[in-house]
């Protein structure tokens, strides 16, 4: 990684040759402010800290002889929210409609050969609970057992499978070393589609289910009134006999009296 030290004298030296060869003051002040906003993007570096989460230091270059009043302006991570920045100097927090992302920007007078350096601290919340991951498996098995006694068993046994790969791959991800921040978020949007991916299937394997489970439960409901009609047939049955035993008895009673 290049030190600040060489990052300042390597942004003066490439500025400062292209600013040699602009004669008119007025381009060379609209070059200038192209310059600064070109600085602020390529120097932004992702450092990771264990108490703040992520830092995002923003570094810009006045490489003139001139002092020149500059604006900065740098996008925040999308998933990034206002409540999520711990700490911004005094920068200001925008949201750009278009993008759907916030920024922090502020306006800066830098002296002739000025560096400018700014940090932004942030949560970092690139990171997926394991008991979201844990619990999504489960349903997923719960699912799969449900479908034990009907006919679509094997295809629901295979769709658990790559829920379960999936999930499995998530979990990698989160657990891996990260070698740096931009590294840890590609990796945090990289799960979260893995994770999308694995409740769309589970959805699907839980639609399969509702339409074969009346199927089922009809089966199971016509069992239930069959036994109920050989209940009441046998019960019927039972008391015809002791009927017809008890007319019997008081037929044979009748000449006796």
């Amino acid at each position: 990684m290049i030190r600040n030290a060489n990052l300042r004298e390597l942004a003066k030296r490439i500025y400062a040759n292209k600013l040699a060869r602009i004669s008119d003051k007025r381009e060379f002040t609209r070059i200038l402010a192209l310059i600064s906003v070109i600085i602020l993007f390529n120097s932004v570096i992702f450092i990771p800290k264990a108490e703040a989460g992520i830092t995002l230091r923003l570094v810009a270059v006045n490489p003139a002889d001139i002092e020149q009043t500059v604006p900065v302006k740098v996008y925040l991570p999308m998933e990034t929210k206002p409540e999520d920045i711990l700490y911004k100097e005094d920068l200001e927090v925008g949201y750009d409609t278009q993008q759907g992302s916030y920024y922090v920007h502020g306006e800066y007078t830098l002296k002739p050969k000025e560096v400018l350096e700014k940090e932004i601290e942030l949560k970092d919340i690139w990171v997926i609970d394991e008991t979201q991951i844990s619990l999504l498996r489960q349903e997923a098995k719960s699912t799969t057992d449900d479908f034990k006694k009907t006919n679509f068993a094997e295809k629901a046994a295979l769709i658990y499978q790559g829920i379960d790969k999936k999930l499995q791959e998530v979990s990698e991800m989160q657990k891996a070393a990260t070698i740096s921040p931009g590294y840890h978020i590609s990796n945090y949007r990289s799960s979260i589609g893995l994770l999308n991916s694995a409740k769309a299937d589970l959805l699907a394997a839980k639609t399969l289910l509702a339409e074969v489970a009346p199927k089922g439960m009809a089966k199971f409901t016509w069992k239930i009134i069959l036994f109920i009609i050989i209940f009441l047939g046998v019960l019927g049955l039972g008391f015809f006999f002791i009927w017809q035993r008890q007319t019997k008895i008081e037929a044979e009673q009748k000449p006796q009296d």
